[in-house]
């Protein structure tokens, strides 16, 4: 993969931009990279997306709403917040939204209902990944966590590739008696060298998956973006997660 940069503040904010123009529905209209003159400061601001319009069908009338893009590495705290709120008072409008890839302290999210017209949505809306049902012979990819102590090591992950054989891939599904899968592992090491707890480490995660997709030739890091924005931003760490290769098909990989 090299050193450089797989992710960058840019890259999140066109994220949410697809993502909202997906959700806007066709009586809204979703802008990128807007600039609005404030009300009380008389200066130009910048929107990282500006809607206009019924967003997502759920409006009752036109509106307005200024959305801003964190993307950070710690939660955001009140003063972000605050300083939010002063925003939107001073582009006037209707609603703001204010989304981060991590999220948001208690005092942040307290201080973001305290009496305007702001609505918070912090990174957990992307936690539930989109409902996939496999087929019995679909291969997949599966992580799995050990305790310190375990073979000598200390706390660390692994990443397996499971399938079945092709022999027993030609034979019919009996659900009492299915066919054994062959399993391999693909990557291993301790947590300070495999985790997916933010996107920088899922990057590193998904590399090795698509490399080992691809037949150990290095992937392009378009794909790399790919694999994190639509298939490994509700990975955590701690927690374990499958992988199937028709999820990765559909996303093109």
């Amino acid at each position: 993969m090299g050193d450089e940069e797989i992710f960058t503040w840019r890259d999140y904010e066109e994220h949410i931009f697809e993502k909202l123009s997906a959700w806007a529905g066709d009586q809204a209209v979703v802008e990128f990279d807007q600039t609005i003159t404030g009300k009380f400061s008389g200066v130009s601001r910048q929107i990282d997306c500006l809607i206009t319009g019924k967003f997502a069908n759920v409006t009752d009338r036109d509106i307005t709403a200024a959305v801003d893009c964190k993307y950070y590495s710690k939660n955001i705290d009140v003063k972000k917040v605050d300083e939010f709120i002063g925003f939107i008072g001073d582009v006037q409008t209707d609603l703001g939204l204010l989304i981060t890839n991590t999220g948001f302290s208690l005092g942040a999210k307290e201080r973001a209902t305290g009496g305007i017209l702001l609505q918070v949505i912090v990174a957990d809306i992307d936690q539930l990944p989109p409902a996939y049902h496999p087929s019995w012979d679909e291969a997949y990819y599966a992580s799995e966590y050990w305790e310190a102590g375990y073979g000598g090591q200390a706390h660390g992950a692994s990443i397996h590739y499971s399938y079945f054989e092709e022999a027993a891939s030609e034979h019919a599904y009996d659900p009492d008696h299915p066919p054994e899968s062959s399993s391999e592992v693909i990557a291993s090491g301790t947590d300070d060298e495999l985790s997916w707890g933010n996107d920088e480490e899922r990057a590193k995660s998904a590399a090795l998956i698509l490399k080992h997709r691809r037949g150990g030739s290095e992937p392009p890091v378009e794909d790399i973006k790919t694999f994190v924005l639509e298939i490994a931003y509700h990975w955590q760490d701690g927690y374990p997660w499958v992988l199937y290769a028709g999820q990765l098909s559909a996303a093109g990989l």
